[in-house]
């Protein structure tokens, strides 16, 4: 891939993030809204630890950090989709760990493992706050 192709891929990573966190605090129930605020903060945690250029197992912790609420909100209240975004943020942190621990994991297969892990984590958000509006529809006809 050229420079230019990458830099569209980034801008769209991060127009499809905004829309999926936005998604998810527009018409999510409280626990999409959760989930997307855990997302919002370790995103920008993640972005500002890049900007300052952090090493990698920095990295490591900031998605270590944001798999615990997380993994904590999966357990109280167990649905499909957080479990499946709480597996992804675990993945995550593997990849992390495994570049840290074999340096010889190529940057673009590294990169490319934590960008897939956050699109399906994103995936995940939107099927949450899918379901969140399909609830508050049923709940409403049947309340009618």
């Amino acid at each position: 891939m050229t420079h230019a192709q990458y830099q569209i891929l980034f801008a769209v990573e991060w127009i499809v993030w905004a829309g999926a966190v936005g998604f998810a605090l527009w018409r999510g129930d409280i626990i999409v809204r959760l989930a997307g605020l855990l997302q919002f903060a370790a995103t920008g945690g993640m972005a500002i630890a890049f900007k300052l250029g952090a090493p990698t197992a920095l990295w490591a912790w900031v998605d270590a950090i944001g798999f615990v609420p997380l993994l904590l909100l999966a357990l109280r209240r167990p649905r499909p989709w957080l479990i499946g975004s709480a597996a992804f943020q675990l993945t995550t942190v593997a990849t992390h760990v495994a570049r840290t621990l074999d340096e010889r994991i190529e940057t673009t297969a590294y990169v490319t493992a934590l960008n897939t892990w956050w699109m399906l984590q994103l995936a995940a958000l939107v099927w949450g706050t899918v379901e969140a509006m399909r609830r508050r529809t049923t709940d409403a006809e049947a309340a009618a």
